[in-house]
């Protein structure tokens, strides 16, 4: 598939398009165009919250929006590595199954929808209708999060029930910890009524 086959076939086949890009693994092309979606994301909502700064209580300097613009879409790799290696190991660990380049070169594709959310959200924002433009960011957040969902299925070949449960369960596992600290903290602390 070509690259662009490869964008088109995540917006209207991706379960197609998920189990080629398992097979095919083009790393450095999904890398790369993850880095561009975060990149281009980030510009427009710089532009976002510029047109909304009137709202906005706090809003990032000039200066040190282009440190936020470098370091933005590092942290955003780091953590699309870890999602992908936790989420393999995960499913080797639960499911004996497992391919962590596969599911990072589809999870990498699967960030592709999310660079029409910041564009129209902005456009949204200008027409005066701010509350289409939550509604567009929760649309295509809710899109990425189901193209991340099937990049678990397809490339661990896993089925639905299976990839929902591997993709929650470091969210349960850190709520169930973080309920836990606060217990003993809470606990622990002698609280003067």
């Amino acid at each position: 598939m070509t690259p662009t086959e490869i964008i088109y076939g995540i917006f209207f086949q991706p379960v197609s398009t998920l189990r080629y890009l398992k097979k095919g693994k083009p790393l450095l092309g999904g890398l790369l165009l993850f880095f561009c979606v975060i990149l281009l994301n980030m510009i427009i909502n710089r532009g976002l919250g510029i047109l909304e700064s009137q709202k906005m209580a706090l809003a990032i300097n000039a200066d040190l929006f282009w440190i936020w613009v470098l370091l933005g879409p590092i942290f955003s790799l780091i953590i699309l590595f870890i999602m992908a290696g936790l989420s393999s190991l995960l499913s080797e660990v639960v499911y004996g199954k497992a391919n962590a380049v596969g599911l990072l070169v589809c999870l990498s594709f699967a960030s592709v929808p999310g660079v029409l959310g910041p564009p129209l959200q902005y456009a949204a924002v200008l027409l005066g209708l701010s509350g289409l433009a939550s509604f567009v960011a929760l649309g295509v957040f809710v899109w990425v999060m189901v193209l991340q969902v099937l990049s678990l299925r397809e490339a661990l070949a896993l089925q639905t029930g299976q990839a929902i449960f591997i993709y929650l369960l470091p969210l349960i596992t850190m709520s169930l910890i973080f309920m836990a600290v606060f217990f003993i903290l809470f606990s622990i602390l002698p609280f003067s009524g």
